[in-house]
């Protein structure tokens, strides 16, 4: 997805949001999806395996996360910046073999404002996101109970 403020984009909110009100497997298959779709439109390549992959490790771990008794926003939404630094960290881990990085930290931390940003995005994202999503699946249950 192009945005106007680089690496900030939802779908780090929606599939956390995901996670915890609907579960891991969905979560995984939109994930997925939202994925190879956007890059088939902005350009497919080996980085589309590790962000498939980075986001299959934050939704498992947000998933594991959800077992515990910790429900707040709060807590939420700083689940939700430090999973963002951490994607930053496993695609950047994934793709430096590939461009013959030899030198990983300097790499990485040459990217972490985007890391950073991509954070403060989920977190906004997630603050304004959370309550029309958890609306729209309700109502999909409800709908899909009387069916």
């Amino acid at each position: 997805m192009t945005s106007l403020i680089p690496n900030v984009q939802p779908i780090t909110a929606i599939l956390l949001i995901v996670t915890l009100n609907i579960g891991v497997v969905p979560a995984l298959i939109i994930g997925s999806l939202s994925l190879i779709i956007t890059n088939f439109y902005l350009g497919m390549g080996i980085w589309t395996i590790a962000q498939i992959l980075a986001f299959a490790i934050i939704i498992l771990l947000t998933g594991l996360l959800n077992k515990l008794p910790w429900k707040s926003l709060l807590l939420e939404v700083v689940l939700g910046f430090v999973l963002s630094l951490l994607y930053g960290l496993l695609v950047s881990a994934m793709l430096a073999p590939f461009f013959g990085i030899k030198q990983f930290w300097p790499y990485y931390l040459a990217g972490l404002s985007f890391d950073v940003m991509h954070g403060i995005g989920t977190v906004v994202f997630y603050v304004l996101l959370k309550k029309p999503l958890i609306k729209v699946f309700q109502r999909y249950q409800r709908i899909e109970k009387r069916e």
